[in-house]
């Protein structure tokens, strides 16, 4: 069939003028001015503030994470009397043993007043906690201040933990000494209180500090370890307040020697040793199997080591 050639001539110029219809209108689509300002609609998103004093919170609780603690905030507690909401619970493993401090996080315009630490107290010692902290960077009132002396609870600002953290640290391992050193020294009583044959049969292993040689060999000679042992937790005492140097007195005391310990590293380590050197003397007398020694060799050998070089000056 054959088409004519100005048939196939029309049909190619009307496409083609359709197609530059449809080109102008969308350019005047595209470049038409804009709506009037008066009729768009405007949006204005704005995210949520986090309040100050969450955010402080959070600020206390990431601090004692960077220094080892396991922290968890607005944790509830559960005490002995009630359940107790707190801003953050901060635990740790210190010397074998698991550790809570209960901290509270002001961040107030003001002073914080002893009303608000007696609280604390109050919930610190309902729950158990080893020590209450209260956060807060505009201070505390004198009666604040006052009712905390003397207690577990410590009024303290960020940067001035941070100063003071190891302080804190050796505190509280002092504490635990503490405790050890009690439970030890409750631990020779209670000698006195097995049947007399045991009794006797134990004093007679007894391998020790005699303290005073006319005790030598007898059922009191135990107290030459338990007055070390008092001696230490006076010294832990001392360290506590303040009272450096610290005077420690070594379980082989020679006649008038006395040693001076100027730091917390210093006497946390002398007397944890010497705490060992009390145990093993304690349990080697209650083993019935035991054989004779001599207590000195019980000593760890860092701890003689130390007493060899300081000696030897």
């Amino acid at each position: 069939m054959e088409v004519p050639l100005g048939s196939l001539a029309r049909g190619r110029c009307s496409s083609h003028g359709r197609y530059r219809q449809l080109l102008n209108h969308h350019i005047r689509t595209l470049t038409a001015p804009p709506a009037d300002p008066a009729t768009r609609t405007h949006w204005s998103i704005q995210l949520p503030r986090t309040p100050e004093w969450q955010k402080y919170q959070q600020e206390v609780s990431s601090f004692l994470s960077e220094l080892g603690f396991d922290t968890r905030v607005d944790e509830t507690i559960e005490g002995a009397r009630a359940q107790h909401d707190v801003d953050v619970a901060a635990r740790m493993r210190i010397a074998g043993v698991d550790i809570l401090w209960v901290v509270e996080c002001k961040a107030w315009g003001r002073r914080v007043p002893k009303e608000r630490i007696l609280t604390l107290q109050g919930i610190v010692d309902d729950i158990g906690a080893d020590r209450g902290l209260v956060f807060s960077e505009s201070g505390f009132q004198a009666g604040a201040i006052r009712v905390t002396q003397n207690t577990n609870i410590t009024l303290t600002g960020l940067e001035d933990f941070r100063l003071n953290f190891q302080d804190e640290i050796a505190s509280t391992k002092a504490r635990i000494l503490d405790e050890r050193i009690s439970r030890l020294l409750q631990a020779f009583t209670t000698v006195w209180d097995i049947e007399e044959s045991e009794r006797q049969a134990a004093f007679a292993r007894y391998s020790g500090p005699s303290g005073f040689d006319v005790l030598k060999g007898g059922p009191h000679a135990v107290v030459g370890v338990t007055s070390c042992l008092s001696q230490m937790r006076r010294s832990l005492e001392d360290a506590r307040f303040g009272r450096w140097p610290v005077a420690y007195f070594p379980l082989d005391l020679v006649d008038g020697e006395i040693f001076g310990v100027r730091d917390w590293e210093g006497l946390l380590f002398i007397v944890e040793k010497s705490v060992v050197t009390c145990e093993r003397i304690y349990d080697h007398m209650v083993t019935p199997e035991a054989s004779p020694v001599d207590w000195k060799t019980l000593q760890p050998p860092e701890l003689i080591s130390l007493l060899s070089s300081i000696r030897g000056r």
